[in-house]
């Protein structure tokens, strides 16, 4: 999948904005503020019908308009397509060909795209809803029944809550609707627990090699924390039983799949306690490496690579390093302040995307 011609409407700083005949390596430069990750977010927005950087789409809205609309044309073995995306502050619609989608299911991933941002830093050391919420945009655009599943588990929690609020105020409630919720919260749970679990070996299988080409002498894993990893259903519905009375006493579910997280251990000890932002740099580009290769080896996809400020926080070496293990096969989308960080080489081969600036 190639990405041709991305054209904007009064999303974020443009008004009109269009760029013709991408090349396979586009890099975009210009100053802090001019709009060169809005250029990346709108390539994200339109394959996965959410931004990279909030889960509000009125800011994407220029000031002052009622509408924004992203429209992008790729090509794949000689096939062309247009994508539409278009928000109003009533709702959004999109297209492909023209042809309106009324589920925004039918829409997402008609390119699959991997992004490195320094929003995604806080992946490292802050809340496990972060990194719970990139499992989920990763193993949306690999696995079609991922998200209606993980979207049935979700409403049988906000169901249990519920009821676990009114058995706080009234404990003669009937357990046995709490049973039967927690009998489909242990299938689907114990599904979803194993598809991140594999998601995570998969990310095993390379991120060590990848991380050892910027630290040689270290290491780095995925640890995936799961109250059901390894266990049965069975297993599952006696620890949701254990703990029903605490679980009653909170009025919410506090064991699940809802409470999943994952950790990076560097040199045996995890990178939450002490990495620098140069340190989290890495480990997310080596997460991010990981994620390209997975795509590319094990389900034969060509995903567009999105680098937004690449080379802040980076010494010489380390910058050298991802430049000279980039996929150039792949198309991809570097942003930048100053031009000179850039391998000349590359920029050779590369459509150059001037914004401007001082």
């Amino acid at each position: 999948m190639r990405l041709k011609k991305i054209e904007l409407t009064n999303f974020r700083n443009y008004d009109k904005y269009k760029i013709d005949d991408l090349s396979n390596i586009n890099i975009i430069i210009g100053d802090n503020g001019i709009g060169k990750t809005t250029i990346l977010e709108s390539i994200y927005v339109c394959s996965l019908a959410r931004s990279f950087k909030n889960n509000d789409e009125g800011v994407m809205l220029k000031n002052g308009k009622d509408f924004f609309k992203i429209k992008i044309s790729t090509e794949e073995n000689g096939k062309n397509k247009t994508l539409e995306y278009v928000y109003t502050p009533k709702g959004k619609k999109t297209k492909i060909n023209n042809s309106l989608k009324r589920r925004i299911s039918e829409f997402i991933s008609q390119y699959k795209v991997i992004i490195f941002s320094p929003d995604e830093l806080k992946l490292v050391k802050e809340s496990p809803n972060t990194r719970r919420n990139y499992l989920n945009v990763s193993l949306s655009q690999i696995n079609k029944n991922y998200l209606k599943i993980l979207n049935s588990y979700n409403t049988l929690i906000k169901n249990k809550n519920e009821y676990l609020k009114k058995m706080y105020i009234n404990s003669n409630s009937d357990v046995l609707y709490l049973d039967l919720l927690d009998q489909k919260i242990a299938s689907l749970g114990k599904e979803i627990c194993t598809v991140r679990n594999e998601y995570i070996e998969r990310i095993n299988k390379y991120i060590q090699k990848i991380f050892k080409k910027f630290k040689k002498q270290d290491t780095l894993y995925i640890k995936y924390e799961s109250a059901f990893l390894n266990k049965s259903e069975e297993e599952i519905i006696k620890l949701l039983k254990k703990n029903r009375n605490k679980e009653m006493e909170l009025g919410q579910t506090s064991t699940g799949i809802h409470r999943d997280d994952f950790d990076f251990i560097y040199n045996n000890t995890s990178a939450r306690d002490y990495a620098s932002q140069g340190l989290q740099k890495i480990i997310l580009l080596s997460l991010k490496m990981s994620e390209l290769e997975i795509l590319i080896n094990d389900y034969y996809e060509e995903p567009i690579l999105l680098l937004d400020d690449l080379f802040s926080e980076l010494d010489i070496d380390n910058r050298n390093s991802i430049l000279n293990n980039l996929n150039t096969k792949i198309q991809v989308f570097i942003t930048t302040t100053d031009i000179n960080n850039v391998k000349k080489s590359l920029i050779n081969k590369a459509l150059v995307i001037d914004l401007g600036g001082k």
